[in-house]
């Protein structure tokens, strides 16, 4: 007799079926041959945006080294978390998971192959996430700024953003809160109180340590926290900066506030529909619609999307290569441990 299909799986797909739609509903609303006409100006140009592309990453990766005590602020150190970063975004962007799919991943690397503490580890993947997070929000706000002197975005769209960005908003700083503030140990002192909870007492205990870590990060160590928001801003910036190479490659340069903008509300989108792998037909539907409205031609901001998600599939690519690499060393001894195994 067949096995039944995992709920599990039923959600992935029919979270990848509404992408595929959404994506088949904006390539049906434009010309497709303009759109082939457009990235064949690119050529040897996509090289210039995987240059800038590689900016981006790398703000980011400095952003999380930056809360990871347990590994020096040096050159060594970077490099070696971009490629663990490559393995993490690659999950992140096949995984209907929020952007969050490839954060285990990167959390057993680190474990597993340099031996470091599981509780810092956590505590690291949490407050780097939040960090990016937290920096979006003033990047957002400039970005909103700038799209209320507009006039090519109608009333109602800037309402419907202004919306979802105070959505948005309360969401992370009630993120940040519930770490900062030790929430998840306070709720775990109350189940303590009952029965039930004996059985749980490890979990528990589980808890309460990472929230010291997430603490000595926040209270103890923040420079590092106050570094790491400031490089994932960087990284926001250099987003923008990565947009306006591809606009200006395809032959549509646009001006720093409609960059900025376009920049803001994709990312923005993106986050909203982090359930749809790689946030499918999502992405490409606002960049159809702010393209339009700025530079007058829709497919311009498909040409775009997919240029971008050509730059995706490269560093999939990487991804599953480093990824594979890992699972052949998955019998060393991690360095971290390797080391103490020496001095002793």
């Amino acid at each position: 007799m067949a096995k039944p299909i995992p709920s599990r799986l039923w959600v992935k797909l029919a979270m990848v079926a509404i992408g595929a739609g959404l994506l088949v509903a904006v390539l049906a609303s434009i010309d497709l041959a303009q759109v082939l006409v457009l990235l064949g100006r690119l050529g040897w140009g996509f090289l210039l945006v995987m240059a800038a592309a590689a900016l981006v990453f790398s703000a980011d990766v400095a952003s999380w080294l930056a809360v990871l005590p347990a590994l020096p602020f040096k050159l060594r150190p970077w490099l070696w978390l971009w490629k663990v970063r490559l393995v993490g975004e690659m999950l992140n962007v096949v995984t209907p998971l929020g952007g969050l799919g490839g954060e285990p991943a990167k959390g057993l690397i680190l474990v597993k192959h340099r031996g470091l503490d599981p509780r810092e580890t956590v505590a690291s993947l949490l407050v780097a996430r939040t960090s990016l997070l937290l920096s979006f929000l003033p990047f957002l706000g400039i970005a909103y700024a700038l799209m209320l002197r507009e006039p090519a975005l109608g009333s109602d769209t800037v309402t419907a953003i202004g919306i979802g960005s105070l959505l948005f908003t309360g969401g992370i700083l009630g993120f940040f809160l519930v770490q900062r503030f030790r929430v998840a140990s306070r709720l775990a002192g109350f189940i303590h109180r009952f029965r039930f909870a004996a059985g749980l007492e490890r979990f528990l205990n589980e808890i309460r340590a990472v929230d010291r870590e997430l603490r000595r990060l926040y209270v103890e160590a923040a420079p590092r926290f106050g570094a790491a928001l400031a490089l994932a801003f960087a990284g926001w910036l250099l987003g923008a900066v990565e947009l306006f190479v591809i606009s200006s490659l395809l032959g549509y340069p646009l001006t720093l506030p409609e960059i900025l903008i376009i920049e803001a509300v994709v990312q923005l989108v993106r986050q909203a529909t982090g359930l749809i792998p790689g946030s499918l037909g999502a992405v490409e539907g606002a960049f159809l619609l702010l393209y339009g409205a700025f530079a007058g031609e829709p497919s311009v901001g498909v040409a775009v999307a997919l240029v971008r998600r050509a730059r995706d599939l490269v560093w999939i690519g990487a991804g599953l290569a480093i990824g594979y690499g890992y699972l052949e060393m998955r019998n060393e001894t991690p360095v971290g441990l390797a080391k103490t195994n020496e001095n002793s």
